[in-house]
């Protein structure tokens, strides 16, 4: 499983640094900005955006396998894009510019340097590799956004708004490969994956968020001139609605994971299963199927299925029974009616279900309509059989061996091939 980039268990005094260090430098800057900005009446619009971005750092949701969205990415790019007039005559304006690139940095490293802080003395978890990679995708979003406008001609023959919708493109365009392309490498630095399934799996988890958090920012934009501070909280708590319910989900998710694993624990705790088997078997097969390169919304359901794998055999009155009489198939069609009573899992049901079917039977053709989670949970549950406890002949190499001779009918052989991949990269063989 991926690890988390930076939590402050066991790392306060490098997060303190870090944290320390973070808002020396977002003093410096916002003293030059200060000083660049203070003729036209700037200062006041920076501290607002700085303190609705430190606001939004403290609003995170997790996603999949990237570690936070923040509702602060979305003040912090109005910035980038907010126009002002530089020049006046009369009641007209006869001359537009927007912030500078340093002074978009000293709005959201004074933010963030203030998330950081309050984290830091709150004991929540701060992960500074994402705040870097945030502001990594407000730059290059703003840079974008400047390189149209300048590309195109002169800022007023967008309107009055200052906006177009070339420049929107663009931003969304960036954002989105900044975005997806630094996750990726966050969750590549923790994880063995191929690279093309982590940047699949974080632009699906990113892609929505991200274009309903750029077009706020385009909105915080148009209206701020008008409305000035109330633009940030009237045009930002729709988007907080949204993180909010993207975190119920998430929070959901945990609590089915962690029933999951409960019921996992009653076969074992009947002996009727080795201890851990479930868990070892669930890790495994979700090695196995992000090597397979499986989205991350089916692994869930494989590691759900490995999990209650064995969940059928509690329908045994004694555990010795299992060896004289039940079969593994009819056990796991008792399992599969177990987790199909819950009304919540049907594909995890069905794995369950077809867990026991051969790759291929005797004289018949391939069985493609096997479930890929079902042949990899027969594979991890087969491996984890043969290698627990540790014995003689029971070494990885041996039960590799074993499972390798019965791929012509058992087992199917690209989730062999993946199962050696992964013990490769484990260091196992």
């Amino acid at each position: 499983m991926a690890r988390r980039p930076l939590s402050n268990q066991g790392h306060l005094w490098p997060a303190a640094i870090g944290a320390s260090a973070s808002a020396g430098a977002a003093a410096a800057l916002l003293a030059w900005g200060f000083h660049s900005r203070w003729q036209i009446g700037l200062t006041g619009t920076l501290v607002t955006f700085a303190a609705f971005v430190a606001l939004g750092d403290l609003l995170e949701i997790p996603l999949d396998r990237r570690s936070v969205f923040s509702l602060g990415l979305a003040p912090g790019l109005a910035f980038g894009l907010l126009r002002h007039c530089s020049t006046t005559t009369g009641e007209n304006c006869t001359s537009w510019m927007f912030p500078s690139l340093g002074e978009v940095v000293v709005v959201f490293v004074l933010g963030s340097s203030g998330a950081i802080l309050w984290k830091f003395v709150t004991r929540r978890e701060m992960r500074l590799q994402v705040v870097a990679s945030r502001l990594l995708v407000v730059l290059a979003s703003a840079a974008a956004y400047r390189a149209v406008i300048w590309t195109a001609g002169d800022v007023t023959s967008f309107g009055s708004s200052g906006l177009s919708a070339m420049g929107l493109g663009a931003v969304i365009l960036v954002a989105l490969s900044f975005d997806v392309a630094l996750q990726s490498l966050l969750v590549l630095s923790d994880e063995l994956i191929p690279i093309r399934q982590v940047a699949r799996d974080e632009l699906r988890a990113t892609a929505p968020l991200l274009v309903s958090t750029v077009s706020v920012s385009a909105l915080l934009a148009l209206a701020y001139p008008e409305l000035k501070a109330w633009t940030l909280p009237l045009f930002l708590a729709p988007l907080a609605a949204t993180q909010y319910s993207f975190k119920q989900v998430a929070s959901i998710r945990t609590n089915y994971l962690q029933t999951v694993r409960a019921l996992a624990k009653v076969p074992e705790m009947a002996g009727y299963t080795q201890r851990d088997h479930s868990a070892r078997v669930a890790r495994l097969a979700v090695d196995i199927a992000r090597e397979l390169g499986v989205p991350a919304s089916d692994v869930r359901e494989i590691e759900y299925a490995a999990l209650l794998h064995d969940i059928g055999r509690i329908s045994l009155p004694d555990p010795e029974e299992d060896e004289k009489g039940a079969s593994a198939l009819q056990l796991a069609l008792v399992g599969a009616e177990i987790i199909e009573e819950t009304g919540h899992f049907p594909a995890v049901a069905r794995m369950v279900r077809e867990q026991h079917e051969p790759y291929r039977r005797r004289g018949e053709d391939v069985n493609r309509n096997l479930v890929t989670g079902a042949k990899i949970i027969r594979v991890a549950s087969a491996y984890d059989d043969l290698t627990e406890p540790p014995g003689p002949g029971r070494t990885p190499w041996d039960s590799l061996e074993k499972l390798h001779l019965g791929m012509a009918y058992d087992f199917d052989p690209a989730v062999i091939q993946a199962l050696t991949r992964v013990l490769e990269k484990a260091g196992n063989i």
